[in-house]
């Protein structure tokens, strides 16, 4: 019984695989994979691309038509400058504008202190002035007019500031007219002192003097504050008119010396009379020029150069005189020269502006006081 169920077994296992022979001969054997082939290194941190249609995580998006970039700095529109204020801020922080700082429509410190040292100049010239027209000769009560008008002025001045601040440019204009003023009133003694023969029996005398000063540096005083209160002016357009002054009187001078002929009296005249013209018209073509044009520090700096540079260049004319001919109309070349070499200057230097460290207007001169073992010293110095 055992025996014929093995053999119908291993016959129905016969007819199984001879039914399938077929099939097994189409049968391709699986084909072996090829060996693994790691993915290249990536650099760390590195920007993978975004899949099509999704951006990078945090990428900076481009801003829609219209808008800029969330807390972008914006160039600025031509002809306009940042908006004073503007501080960038990180990124993330929130734009701050801060309020631009008001501008200042006071008189600066150094305008004070010019208006003090020639208010203390003021003040000992019309003490000086009093004791011309009273006679006084005892130097005891000489002294005293000078120096009580010469701290009266300036205490004065201060009184007045304190209770009514000047505007910008007030103090620097009164200080201005009552230079130029008075300048104005000693150029005009010393021309009639000079055509009346040196002191002669028609010269002035000192009274007379010493009254026109005082009358021209106090109308200039008024002047100035006239002028000041209106225009309220640069104080570099005051600078610019007193150069003006200066630049006339040196270029009338040697004119005045140098056309004239004859002896050397007349040299002399001819340097007053040059002189005076050449003041007042130096006033009132840079007066005119200054409501057109404010130069700045440095280009006033490089005209008075300008001027004293062409000065010396004509110099060596005073060479082809050493044959013969009259030397004094070298003089002439050299007030040429000058307001050359000024007008030269001053087209160079017309576009300069003063930087952050001399934006800020100085005077003149300026006085100090310290106490010492012996008593006090007293110091004044200039800038140029």
């Amino acid at each position: 019984m055992h025996t014929r169920l093995c053999l119908a077994l291993r016959l129905a296992t016969i007819a199984l695989l001879s039914a399938t022979s077929p099939a097994r001969a189409q049968y391709a054997p699986p084909q072996p994979s090829p060996p693994y082939q790691p993915p290249p290194p990536q650099p760390p941190y590195a920007q993978q691309p975004a899949p099509q249609g999704y951006p990078p995580p945090y990428a900076q998006q481009p801003a829609p038509q219209g808008y800029p970039p969330p807390y972008a700095q914006q160039p600025a529109p031509q002809g306009y400058p940042p908006a004073p204020g503007y501080v960038q801020p990180p990124p993330g922080v929130a734009p701050v504008r801060r309020p631009a700082p008001p501008v200042n429509k006071h008189r600066s410190d150094g305008e004070m202190l010019y208006l003090y040292g020639t208010g203390i100049v003021y003040g000992i010239g019309s003490g000086v002035w009093i004791d011309a027209l009273g006679k006084i000769s005892d130097p005891a009560f000489a002294l005293l007019p000078p120096l009580v008008l010469g701290a009266a002025v300036p205490i004065g001045i201060f009184v007045w500031d304190q209770n009514d601040t000047f505007d910008r440019g007030v103090p620097s204009s009164i200080a201005t007219g009552m230079l130029l003023g008075g300048v104005e009133g000693i150029a005009v003694s010393g021309l009639q002192w000079q055509l009346t023969g040196n002191g002669g029996p028609n010269s002035w005398t000192f009274p007379t003097w010493s009254t026109l000063t005082f009358v021209g540096a106090t109308g200039g005083a008024i002047g100035g504050y006239a002028f000041g209160e209106w225009f309220q002016p640069d104080p570099r357009t005051l600078s610019f008119i007193a150069s003006g002054a200066g630049w006339g009187t040196l270029a009338g001078v040697l004119f005045g010396a140098g056309v004239v002929g004859g002896d050397w009296s007349n040299g002399a005249s001819g340097a007053a009379v040059g002189g005076f013209v050449g003041y007042n018209t130096g006033i009132l073509a840079t007066g005119v020029l200054s409501s057109m044009y404010v130069p700045s520090s440095q280009t006033l700096k490089y005209m008075w150069l300008g001027e004293l540079i062409g000065t010396a260049v004509t110099t060596p004319v005073y060479a082809f005189y050493i044959g013969g001919g009259d030397p004094r109309h070298g003089l002439v070349a050299n007030a040429v020269g000058g307001l050359a070499g000024l007008g030269i200057a001053a087209a160079l230097t017309a576009n300069m502006t003063d930087g952050p460290a001399t934006a800020s207007w100085l005077p003149p001169f300026q006085v100090s006081f310290s106490p010492t073992n012996h008593g006090g010293q007293l110091t004044a110095f200039g800038q140029f």
